[in-house]
């Protein structure tokens, strides 16, 4: 689809389809991504080993970590140049995209760094079992040796999606979940390669290589201002200021996760390393419920920049109040599934009876707070695309920082396992409260833009 064609679309088309058209292609990515998450546990499982499993959960907060600084860079640059697209203001595109691949190849090297040097002390941060702190070793070494793909992947991603480049990265994800499926059996079990949770690793490390490059190609070659040119590394200051006015809040937003995860793995652990695995294995259930609502938040983000930057005051609430209604009745379906049927959720990730048998009682508890999460989600977003730094700043330490860790340090400690349950859902309803009433002032802003 040619640009103009990209652009009338935010600009023209009725708000649903819009928001459709920008939805589905994040929506199936999420759900793609989600599936890709799943994978080396779904396998892991299968060898039996519940160090192995206990060894994921405990390096999920570096891997989440990396992500977030992708997202965080992609995420800045992707609000800013929609902002400047909706304003006319192209010239001043080209070097927002160069600025941006220069970050991501800066961050690729401190990562690299990272692995070869600090790596196992980081990962004692959250384990005290020797078994589960050498797996979780050897699978993240080779996570944050290739990270620089995973890097670059979610900088491409967010670049193209800010001017409704949305398929052909739902493309790149779908191909990557399929070499991603297809290399981890290979490398992990004895009949291929016998790498264990090492192949696990390299099997994502391989798949998010092709993803990468295939966005890189598309990026090189694109026919529109959103283009890098290789070798292009400028950094423009202006361009820095305004990728982390919104990149810091979604780094901080979407990096929270790793400290919380942290907490959640050391929390787990004060019950024993099966705790940990049906821990880790419920938390990655829970994901289940929520890709719908996550890829329809960065299918409402483009828009609502656009729409913002054009002063287009209708499209944009409409689209808000669409966003919301749709992924709060899906939220609330969500809920009921995972309320009724959590053992089947768990039968899809691990054949072990004990993992299932602990991990539903949690998943029952993450239904109570799934309501809510669309409504927090599209606000949250909503400060983001208008480029609310402050406010984006606010809600991004708020959930997984300011609400999240406190609880998941104290409550398990005070009511044991009970206490451990009641976390999740406490925070997603203290948390949706409270951005609801920030977000007034911003929807008022909204009504009095001029016609």
């Amino acid at each position: 689809m040619s640009q103009n064609n990209q652009l009338a679309i935010l600009r023209d088309a009725p708000v649903s389809k819009a928001l459709i058209h920008l939805a589905v292609p994040s929506i199936t990515t999420t759900l793609v991504m989600t599936l890709h998450n799943l994978i080396d546990t779904i396998c892991i499982s299968y060898l039996k080993d519940n160090l192995m499993i206990a060894a994921t959960t405990v390096a999920l907060p570096i891997m989440v970590l990396i992500q977030a600084f992708g997202d965080g860079m992609g995420a800045g640059a992707g609000s800013y140049i929609g902002r400047l697209l909706g304003a006319k203001e192209e010239e001043k595109v080209e070097r927002t995209v160069s600025t941006a691949m220069s970050m991501a190849a800066i961050l690729s090297i401190i990562a690299i760094v990272i692995s070869l040097t600090v790596l196992r002390q980081l990962v004692g941060l959250f384990t005290d079992d020797p078994g589960v702190l050498e797996y979780a070793y050897q699978y993240m070494q080779i996570l944050t040796l290739g990270a620089v793909f995973a890097i670059f992947k979610q900088v491409c991603t967010y670049l193209l999606r800010s001017s409704g480049d949305v398929q052909f990265p739902m493309k790149t994800v779908l191909i990557e979940i399929v070499f991603n499926a297809i290399l981890n059996p290979i490398l992990m079990f004895d009949f291929g390669f016998g790498l264990k949770i090492r192949g696990a690793a390299l099997a994502t490390v391989l798949a998010q290589a092709l993803s990468a490059s295939l966005l890189f190609v598309r990026l090189v070659t694109h026919k529109t201002v959103i283009r890098w040119r290789i070798g292009d590394f400028k950094m423009d200051w202006i361009s820095i200021k305004e990728i982390w006015n919104v990149g810091i809040a979604v780094l901080i937003r979407n990096g929270l996760p790793s400290l919380s995860y942290g907490l959640f793995a050391k929390s787990a652990g004060l019950f024993g390393t099966d705790y940990v695995a049906a821990a880790g294995i419920a938390r990655k259930g829970q994901h289940i419920a929520n890709f719908v609502v996550i890829g329809m938040g960065q299918g409402y983000q483009p828009f609502a920049s656009f729409n913002y930057g054009a002063k287009n005051k209708h499209r944009l609430l409409e689209a808000l109040k669409k966003s919301i209604l749709f992924t709060t009745i899906y939220s609330c379906v969500m809920s009921l599934i995972f309320f009724v049927f959590p053992h089947v959720i768990l039968r899809i990730i691990t054949p072990d009876g004990l993992l299932i048998e602990t991990g539903q009682h949690l998943l029952r508890a993450y239904a109570v707070g799934i309501p809510v999460i669309g409504i927090y989600q599209i606000l949250a977003g909503n400060f983001q695309a208008m480029g609310k730094g402050n406010l984006s700043f606010l809600t991004s330490i708020l959930r997984q920082g300011i609400i999240y860790c406190p609880l998941i340090v104290l409550l398990p400690r005070m009511f044991g396992i009970p206490g451990f349950q009641m976390v999740q859902p406490l925070c997603d309803w203290i948390s949706m409260m409270i951005v609801v009433v920030l977000s007034r002032q911003v929807i008022r802003e909204i009504n009095n833009m001029p016609e």
